[in-house]
C-alpha cells in the first residue's frame, strides 16, 4: 500500500500535470501541483511536501535550478525530490544527482514503476526524517554533561562514536557501534576512523583524504550526511550513512559520528532498478534494460565486429492464453524465456518487450548472414513444443533482424528497424525471418503515409460503400445485400481493401471505419425501403476489434434508432475464425444481438478451426460457406463434398446457407442441387455503387433465376 503523504507535481505540460495528479490522487496521496519553477518555489515555502516530481525541462526556470535553490533552505533540504525527464543521457542524471536529486524518471514511464519509487522515497524519508530527529534529539540531551551523555548513547538506535581531531581516534563508542562494526569497545578506542572503511568508497576519494574533508567541514558548523561502507572483520561491508556534529569540550575537540545502517535503504534503490530494467515475469531485460545493452554497443562500436537486434513476436499466443487462462500463458512465457536464454548461451541477451514480443541482442556478429541463422535457430527453438502443465503447447514465431551500427545511430532507432523487419517477417507464409533492408524502410513510410491517408479519408468522405446482392434460390428475388467498403482516393484512384484494411485493424482505425460503414449501409436500407423493398436485409461485415467492443450493441441500437430501421433487417457477419478467439465472448455478443432482434452470421466458414460444440451453442441465424469451396466445387470432389455437409449440417440445426463467390452456371447448378437457400457472386452481380445497384434490387423478376442468364 502507498506510503500516506504530500506530494508536488511540478511541470509546464498541462496534460503530463493532471495525468499525474489523477495517478497519484487515486493512490492516496494529497498532491499539489505547479507549472513552472517559481510558482513551485513559492508552494514549497508555504507547506513544504514530503516529496516533489520535478520536471527536468522547463522554460524560464528548469529543473536543475529549482531543485539547488531547495537544497540551499534548510527547510526544504531535505525533501527528497524525484526528477521527470524524457533524457535519459549519463550527464544529465550525473547533473540532477548533482543538484541533489534522488531519482530519475525517464519519460514515458510505466505506472506500476513510478508508485513504487514514489512510494519507496516517502518511505526512506520519513525513516531518514525519524532518525535525524532522533539523532538531533540525542546531541541535543548529550549537551548537559558528559555522564549523561554516555547513558544517553547508549539508548541510541543507531551506532555512535565520538572522534578525537587533535589524536584523530576515536575515543568512545556506543554498544551499537559495536554491533555494526562487529569491534569490541576496546577495539574502537583508540582507532582511526579510515581502519572502519573498505578500500572504495561511494565517493571514489581516497579514504584519508575523505575523513580530513569531512572532519573539517563539521568543525565549521556543516552537518551534511554522507555515505561510507563499513568493512567488518570478518570481510562483510555495511553501507551506512554517516552523520558528524561538533560536541561541547573544554580540552578536546570532539566529535560526535553516528552511523545509520542503510542496507534496506540500498536493497530498496536495487529493487528499484531491478524493477526499472528486467521484465518481472520472466527475468529478463526490459525495454529499458535492452536500450540501455544496446546503447552501450553503440558506444564502443567503432571498428569492431558488428551486432544484432532480434525481434521476435510469438504467434497463437493469445489464443493459447484465452483458452487455458493467464496462468498458464506466464508459464508458457517463462518457458519462451529459458529457451531463448539456452538458444543464445554466451552470444548476447535476451529480453521481453511486454505482451508476447521477444528480443535478442548479438553482441558480435560476422555479418547479416550469421545473424540470420542464429535468427533461425531462435525460430526452431521456439517451435519446438513446450511443456506447460502436462500438456505439450505449441507456437509459432516471427523474427525481425537488425544489424549495428549500420542500421541505426543508437539502440532505439535499431529496434525501430527490426520491428520493420518483423512487421515485413509476419507477413510471410514460412520461414517468417527478415533482416532489415531500407526498401523495408520505404514500404513502411508508405504504409504510414497511407495510414495517414487513410484517417483522413474517414474524416473528409473519401469512402464509399459497394453493395452485392444476395438471392433467395426458392423464389430469385434479392432478399439482401452485402455492404463492401471501398477506398476512392483523390490522387491515387480506387484502392483495394486487401490493402487498406490490414492498416485500418492494425492502426486501430478499424473501428471508426466500422461504425461509419454501419450507419451508412443502414442509411442506404432505408432508402431502398422507402421506395418499396420494406423486406430487404443488410448484411453487415465486422472486424475483430469491433466484434470484442463493449460499446457495440448500444452504438448498434442508435444507428438503428437514427436511420429507422428495423433491427430484423440488419445482419451482423463475423468470421469463424474470429469467433473462435473467445468462445465465450462470441457467445454474449451475438446473444446481445439475438435480443435485439438482429440476426448474426458465420462468414467463411469451414476456413476456421471452430469446435462443432461450440457451433451449437453460438446464438447465430446464417452460416456463409467460403469462395475458396465454391470456386473448386467442379474439379474438386472433397470440395463438393464439404459443401454439401455444411449446409446439411446448417439445416439440420435450423441455419439458413448462404453461399458467397458465385461465378459459374455450374457452381449455381450444384449449390441449387444441395439446397443452398441464398447464393451470391459475379455470375448473379458484382458489388456495385448503391445507385447502380439498385434498379437490380428494385425490379428483377419474382421468378427463379434461368440457368445460364446473367442477372447484371
Amino acid at each position: 500500500m502507498p506510503v500516506p503523504g504530500d506530494i508536488l507535481v511540478v511541470d509546464d505540460t498541462m496534460t503530463a500535470l493532471m495525468m499525474l495528479v489523477a495517478l497519484l490522487s487515486t493512490q492516496g496521496y494529497q498532491v499539489s501541483s505547479a507549472q513552472s519553477g517559481a510558482e513551485a518555489l513559492d508552494l514549497v515555502q508555504k507547506h513544504p511536501p514530503d516529496l516533489i516530481l520535478l520536471d527536468f525541462n522547463m522554460p524560464d526556470m528548469d529543473g536543475l535550478a529549482v531543485c539547488r535553490e531547495l537544497k540551499q533552505s534548510p527547510r526544504t533540504r531535505d525533501i527528497p525530490v524525484l526528477f521527470l525527464s524524457s533524457v535519459s543521457d549519463s550527464q544529465t542524471k550525473v547533473d540532477g544527482f548533482d543538484a541533489g536529486a534522488v531519482d530519475f524518471i525517464i519519460k514515458p514511464f510505466e505506472r506500476s514503476e513510478l508508485l513504487a519509487r514514489v512510494n519507496t522515497h516517502l518511505d526512506l524519508a520519513r525513516l531518514k526524517k525519524r532518525l535525524s530527529k532522533l539523532v538531533e534529539e540525542k546531541t541535543e540531551s548529550l549537551r548537559l554533561s558528559e555522564q549523561r551523555f554516555r547513558a544517553l548513547i547508549e539508548q541510541a538506535p543507531e551506532a555512535i562514536l565520538v572522534y578525537n581531531l587533535d589524536s584523530g581516534r576515536f575515543v568512545d563508542a556506543n554498544q551499537q557501534a559495536e554491533k555494526l562494526t562487529g569491534r569490541t569497545l576496546q577495539a574502537l578506542v583508540g582507532t582511526s576512523p579510515t581502519s572502519l572503511y573498505a578500500a572504495e568508497q561511494p565517493d571514489g576519494l581516497p579514504v584519508v583524504e575523505s575523513v580530513t574533508l569531512h572532519a573539517e567541514r563539521a568543525q565549521k558548523g556543516e552537518i551534511a550526511p554522507f555515505e561510507r561502507i563499513l568493512q567488518r572483520p570478518d570481510g562483510s561491508t555495511i553501507p551506512c550513512e554517516v552523520r558528524l556534529s561538533k560536541l561541547p569540550s573544554e580540552t578536546d575537540h570532539l566529535l560526535r559520528v553516528s552511523y545509520i545502517d542503510i542496507s534496506s535503504r540500498v536493497a530498496a534503490q536495487e529493487k528499484i532498478n531491478r524493477l526499472a530494467y528486467f521484465d518481472t515475469l520472466t527475468g529478463l531485460h526490459n525495454e529499458s534494460g535492452l536500450l540501455e545493452q544496446l546503447n552501450a554497443l553503440f558506444a564502443i562500436a567503432g571498428d569492431r565486429h558488428p551486432f544484432a537486434a532480434l525481434l521476435v513476436d510469438l504467434g497463437d499466443f493469445k489464443f493459447i492464453n484465452d483458452v487455458y487462462g493467464n496462468r498458464i500463458g506466464d508459464l508458457l512465457l517463462r518457458h519462451v524465456a529459458q529457451r531463448l536464454r539456452k538458444t543464445l548461451g554466451t552470444r548476447g541477451h535476451a529480453a521481453r518487450l511486454g505482451g508476447v514480443e521477444f528480443a535478442a541482442i548479438l553482441t558480435s556478429v560476422a555479418d547479416a548472414a550469421e545473424a540470420e541463422t542464429i535468427a533461425g535457430q531462435v525460430l526452431d527453438a521456439i517451435s519446438e513444443p513446450f511443456p506447460v502443465d502436462e500438456m505439450m503447447l505449441s507456437l509459432t514465431a516471427s523474427v525481425g533482424v537488425s544489424l549495428g551500427p549500420a542500421h541505426g545511430a543508437d539502440g532505439q532507432e535499431l529496434l525501430t528497424r527490426a520491428d520493420m523487419a518483423l512487421y515485413q517477417a509476419k507477413q510471410r507464409g514460412t520461414r517468417r525471418i527478415q533482416v532489415y533492408e531500407e526498401e523495408l524502410g520505404r514500404q513502411m513510410r508508405e504504409r504510414v503515409e497511407l495510414e495517414k491517408s487513410l484517417r483522413h479519408a474517414i474524416d473528409h468522405g473519401e469512402l464509399v460503400l459497394h453493395y452485392q446482392p444476395q438471392v433467395e434460390l426458392a423464389s430469385g428475388r434479392v432478399v439482401g445485400v452485402e455492404a463492401l467498403v471501398r477506398w476512392q482516393h483523390p490522387k491515387k484512384g480506387m484502392i483495394s481493401p486487401m490493402q487498406f484494411i490490414p492498416i485500418a485493424e492494425q492502426s486501430g482505425l478499424i473501428l471508426p471505419l466500422g461504425r461509419w460503414v454501419l450507419r451508412e449501409a443502414c442509411r442506404q436500407l432505408k432508402v431502398w425501403q422507402s421506395k418499396g423493398r420494406d423486406d430487404l436485409r443488410m448484411a453487415v461485415n465486422l472486424s475483430v476489434a469491433q466484434f470484442t467492443d463493449h460499446e457495440l450493441p448500444d452504438f448498434v441500437a442508435d444507428v438503428l434508432k437514427e436511420t429507422g430501421v428495423a433491427a430484423r433487417h440488419l445482419e451482423l457477419e463475423i468470421t469463424e475464425s474470429c469467433t473462435m478467439l473467445s468462445p465465450q465472448q462470441s457467445i454474449t455478443m451475438m446473444e446481445q444481438f439475438r435480443a435485439m432482434g438482429i440476426h448474426s452470421s458465420i462468414d467463411d466458414f469451414g476456413t476456421g478451426h471452430s469446435a462443432l460444440a461450440y457451433l451449437t451453442r453460438f446464438p447465430v441465424d446464417t452460416l456463409k460457406i467460403d469462395q475458396s469451396f465454391i470456386r473448386n466445387i467442379n474439379n474438386d470432389e472433397k470440395g463438393s463434398a464439404l459443401c454439401d455437409t455444411i449446409a446439411y449440417l446448417a439445416h439440420r440445426m435450423g441455419l439458413q446457407v448462404v453461399a458467397e463467390g458465385v461465378e459459374t452456371q455450374q457452381q449455381l447448378t450444384f449449390l441449387t442441387s444441395i439446397h443452398v437457400d441464398v447464393v451470391q457472386g459475379y455470375l448473379l452481380c458484382k458489388p456495385l455503387p448503391a445507385a447502380e445497384v439498385e434498379d437490380f434490387i428494385l425490379r428483377q423478376a419474382d421468378t427463379k433465376p434461368l440457368p445460364g442468364v446473367e442477372y447484371f
